[in-house]
Formats: C-alpha cells, structure tokens, sequence
C-alpha cells in the first residue's frame, strides 16, 4: 500500500473519531432512550437531528475501520496483497491477532451499523433500541480506532 494513502486513510480516521466524540457529547443528556416511550416526532427537532448525527458517525467510523482501517493494516503488514484479498471475517481475525480489538465486539458493532441501515420510519421501538446499543459501543468504537492509529504509528512510522 502507498504510504501516502495509508497516512490519508489515517488522518480520516481522526477526523470521524472527532466527529464520534463532538456527537456523544451533544447528545449525552438524551440517553438511554426508553424504547416503549420514544417518538422522533415528538421530541425537539434539533435532537432528533443530533440523533441522526450521531447515528451517522457512528456508521461511518464502523465503516471506515472494518473496510478501510483494517484492510489498510493488513496490507502494510504484508498479510493482504492486490489480488490476494482477505475476507472481511479474516481481516477481523487478524485484528484480533494483532490486538486491536474482540471479534465477538466487532461483530456486535458491525450489527448495530447493520440495524441502522434497515430501520423503517416507523419502527419507533428499534430506533431507540439501536440507537442505545450504539450509545453503549461507543467506547469500543473508539478505542478500536484509537488502537489502530497507534498501531499504524508505532510500527509503520505513519503521521496523522
């Protein structure tokens, strides 16, 4: 992998990391969501904005980690080539091996994000149940992201 892309991969990764941080904070004071009681109608507009920030930074950090982070970890360390590519279960494992993360965690926060995508609009219930699960992953999340970035640094001599 060029370096140049990995060092671009990683500052990305900062950035959501932050985006994920500012998102918890703005929305700390609405959790937990009680699933029997929640209604996005009848809460103030600018929460269920934060919400929905939060739920899209959330996504897009899982996302960037499981199919960029972890590929571009793999590669640099030589475990993954250009026409030789892992199957996203091998490159968890091998995250696991390198100490980044638990699979059964992952695998959790990856069903989460997955939830998030086949929400329907009315499923009030699910909302508040997913959105509380993510509440909950956040600091795996992010330790997750943390430890990849230190990896990266450590042993690759990256620059974020």
């Amino acid at each position: 992998m060029d370096r140049r892309i990995a060092e671009a991969n990683l500052k990305r990764l900062g950035r959501l990391v932050k985006g994920v941080e500012d998102a918890v904070q703005e929305v700390s004071r609405l959790f937990p969501l009680d699933p029997n009681t929640f209604s996005p109608e009848e809460i103030v507009p600018r929460d269920t904005l934060l919400l929905d920030g939060f739920r899209a930074r959330f996504s897009d950090l899982q996302y960037m980690l499981g199919r960029t982070m972890f590929k571009t970890v793999a590669q640099l360390d030589e475990d993954e080539r250009p026409g030789a590519e892992l199957t996203t279960r091998e490159r968890t494992v091998l995250m696991e091996k390198r100490g980044l993360l638990s699979v059964e965690q992952w695998q959790e926060i990856r069903e989460v994000r997955n939830r998030f995508a086949h929400e329907y609009p009315d499923q009030h219930a699910e909302k508040a149940v997913n959105l509380n699960a993510a509440w909950t992953d956040v600091p795996v999340l992010i330790s997750v992201a943390q430890g990849v970035e230190r990896y990266l640094v450590a042993k690759h001599g990256l620059t974020n």
